[in-house]
């Protein structure tokens, strides 16, 4: 893709045109965007299936992906992967089969996935103080893998959390009679992939699908609310840019970052911005997430260690003042490139 360099001064927010960068060609513009995100302190990251793909969790839609193997496997269920998502669907004995076996089998290469470079690198930036948030849609549940904080809904305060779940988490299995909750373990996917139901009766996914409400609505609204007032850069990754209410919390987080004078970035393989996300994103990069992190990674390895300063009160000098002395502490930066040394630390 190549790069339009008309800016208007090279500030995307007086443009009414998406800008397109990227990353084979490294050009001014593209490391200035780069460094912007690094230098941010409240990142908000909005992720899709796309921050996942290379790990080995496949895109529904593709022609060797799972959708195309349960519909082979139950013909004529649904014609669309919308419509396996559809809780309205799931009305025929054949149709909910085939929900569950797609269930099992997803979660069976969840189980089996360990957290990749864009998983990792959110950590890093949690573990540097820069992230606000991540409002994922994915229910593969590798941010906590990762070793980040997942808002349960439950026993987390919520404003103390650091992933919210948008759709839910194939992590957890709800008994929608007694109400428990049981780990979603390999056992139970060898039932869900049969078609059938675990033990309880009414046991089912923590999966929000279309024609669902959302049962943590409000309280995801509260958080969104309180995360615009602080939000200084908006990451949106991965994601197709078709969900409503994702692309709801897009235009309401770009609001609160452009009054800051930031930026909105788009990251995905493929171009997915349209004439609707003009004055919306200011930047779309085309390229893997995987790519972009590790490119945001080696200019956050390349800064010079952070410093924080302590402020501390000593003992009243000659003149019986109070003297005020600050302690400089180094904050060690991790590497992603050092993947054992990061594994280890969120075992």
């Amino acid at each position: 893709m190549a790069l339009n360099l008309d800016l208007k001064k090279n500030n995307p927010l007086l443009s009414k045109v998406v800008q397109q960068l990227d990353l084979i060609k490294n050009n001014l513009l593209l490391s200035k965007v780069v460094r912007h995100v690094a230098l941010s302190k409240n990142l908000i990251f909005i992720a899709g299936a796309g921050i996942s793909c290379s790990g080995g969790i496949p895109d529904f839609k593709s022609s060797n992906g799972l959708f195309e193997m349960i519909n082979q496997k139950y013909p004529g269920s649904f014609h669309s992967v919308r419509d396996l998502f559809d809780a309205n669907l799931h009305i025929s004995d054949n149709a909910v089969k085939a929900f569950y076996n797609f269930m099992g089998e997803l979660n069976k290469l969840v189980l089996e996935t360990e957290p990749i470079a864009t998983h990792l690198f959110i950590k890093k930036l949690a573990d540097m103080k820069k992230l606000k948030r991540v409002y994922t849609q994915n229910i593969d549940n590798l941010e906590e893998k990762a070793g980040l904080e997942v808002w349960n809904f439950e026993k987390l305060k919520r404003y103390e959390s650091q992933v919210v779940q948008l759709h839910g988490t194939l992590a957890n299995l709800q008994c929608q009679l007694c109400t428990n909750v049981y780990s979603f373990t390999q056992k139970s996917c060898d039932i869900f992939i049969k078609g059938e139901i675990p033990n309880c009766p009414k046991c089912e996914r923590r999966v929000v699908l279309y024609g669902d409400e959302h049962p943590n609505e409000l309280e995801i609204g509260e958080i969104a609310k309180y995360d615009k007032k602080k939000a200084d850069c908006l990451l949106i990754m991965g994601t197709s840019l078709r969900i409503p209410e994702v692309k709801h919390l897009i235009k309401e987080f770009a609001k609160a970052v452009h009054k800051r004078k930031s930026y909105v970035i788009m990251v995905n393989d493929t171009n997915v911005v349209n004439k609707e996300w003009s004055r919306i994103i200011d930047y779309q990069i085309v390229a893997t997430c995987d790519d972009w992190v590790n490119l945001v990674d080696n200019e956050l390895s390349n800064n010079k260690p952070q410093i924080s300063k302590k402020r501390k009160r000593t003992k009243n000098d000659n003149q019986g003042r109070n003297e005020i002395v600050y302690q400089e502490k180094k904050i060690k930066v991790p590497s992603l490139n050092n993947k054992s040394s990061i594994k280890n630390k969120i075992k």
